[in-house]
């Protein structure tokens, strides 16, 4: 596959990741408690729910894409990614990053889970877990550091 196809595919992938972040941590999670209420009505959590559940998986194949993609892509810089150049040790600071927001999502998707738990959940315990503070800290710190692999990536266009 050419590279610039591959570099297309690896934009359009972490465009996805970062803006579904940013979507659910900029419009999805204020939407919950916009008004007078605290707790969301049951038809928003549920709508909540789903939105979450089908973006997990829009997420993971996003990531997974970008993983592939930028793993073909080093591999075609061959020596200028060594990490006693320049550029390499600031390739070394984005995967490093990377691996950090990797981390978060595995802890957000599957350990926290807060769009899971089916309908056995009363929708108190669900709306408690979906606001609560770990998950909005840890929502947040996906997409500053998502933000911070991007601003990486693009000093590493100038190098």
């Amino acid at each position: 596959m050419p590279a610039y196809v591959v570099t297309w595919i690896h934009l359009l992938a972490a465009m996805t990741f970062l803006g579904g972040w940013m979507f659910v941590l900029l419009a999805l999670r204020p939407s919950l408690t916009e008004g007078r209420t605290k707790i969301p009505s049951p038809d928003g959590l549920d709508l909540v729910k789903k939105i979450g559940n089908r973006f997990k998986t829009v997420g993971w194949v996003s990531l997974f894409t970008v993983i592939l993609t930028g793993a073909s892509q080093l591999l075609d810089e061959s020596g200028s990614a060594r990490i006693e150049s320049g550029w390499g040790l600031v390739m070394m600071l984005k995967l490093f990053v990377f691996a950090i927001v990797g981390g978060l999502i595995f802890v957000h998707d599957l350990i926290i889970d807060p769009y899971g738990g089916g309908g056995k959940k009363k929708i108190e315990d669900s709306a408690a877990l979906l606001l609560s503070a770990k998950v909005i800290w840890v929502q947040r710190a996906i997409v500053g550091l998502s933000l911070g692999v991007l601003l990486i990536a693009a000093y590493l266009t100038s190098l």
